[in-house]
């Protein structure tokens, strides 16, 4: 726990002098007393409250996750609770959002790549049909041979573009992040009278 503590500490004391502020400057944006804030970055504070970490990672664009783990507090304290608004910060969310557009620009970038090995099958396929039409029109024989040979050269082409995406690549979720929303499916859509005089 003090390891940890210590980590807090000098994690946000470094946040802190990064963007040039004092420790009662970040209490007061933070909403808490500047000795409180001394004491965890002194690491004397066994961890701090939560709503205080929320001031201090909005504050300081840190992420809350990463703070409430380094405070000591566990995945259920971190998970649990049906408004988790209070222990993710603005920093959580961006990280979030970033994942999702490297997975975005991944996943763009896998299917150029797929396009690209299309585009390669593409043209061995009519290099294929060129030369079965060649040989007819200028009644030459091509054997089953040459055709077997030139498909087998496809196949393992085609194999990348079979495989299904890495899940291993997908971003990360934070199920904190998302809200909870539920879906009433009792809602029943009625027909205004207006457009029901006009069906009679």
């Amino acid at each position: 726990m003090l390891k940890n503590t210590t980590e807090l500490g000098s994690l946000i004391n470094k946040a802190r002098k990064e963007i040039g502020i004092s420790q009662r400057e970040l209490a007061r944006k933070a909403n808490m007393d500047p000795a409180e804030v001394s004491r965890i970055e002194a690491g004397t504070r066994l961890k701090p409250n939560v709503l205080y970490l929320k001031g201090i990672a909005d504050t300081l664009n840190l992420s809350m996750v990463e703070l409430m783990k380094l405070a000591g507090y566990s995945d259920l304290e971190m998970n649990f609770g049906r408004d988790l608004t209070d222990k993710r910060s603005i920093a959580d969310y961006q990280k979030q959002i970033q994942s999702y557009e490297q997975f975005y620009f991944d996943v763009l970038e896998e299917i150029e790549n797929r396009r690209k090995i299309d585009f390669a099958i593409k043209g061995c396929i009519a290099d294929l049909i060129d030369k079965i039409e060649l040989s007819k029109l200028e009644n030459k024989e091509i054997t089953n041979d040459d055709i077997l040979e030139r498909l087998n050269e496809i196949i393992p082409m085609i194999s990348p573009n079979l495989e299904k995406l890495d899940k291993s690549k997908y971003p990360p979720l934070d199920k904190g992040l998302l809200p909870n929303i539920e879906i009433n499916s009792n809602l029943k859509y009625t027909i205004p009278k207006e457009l029901n005089n006009k069906k009679k």
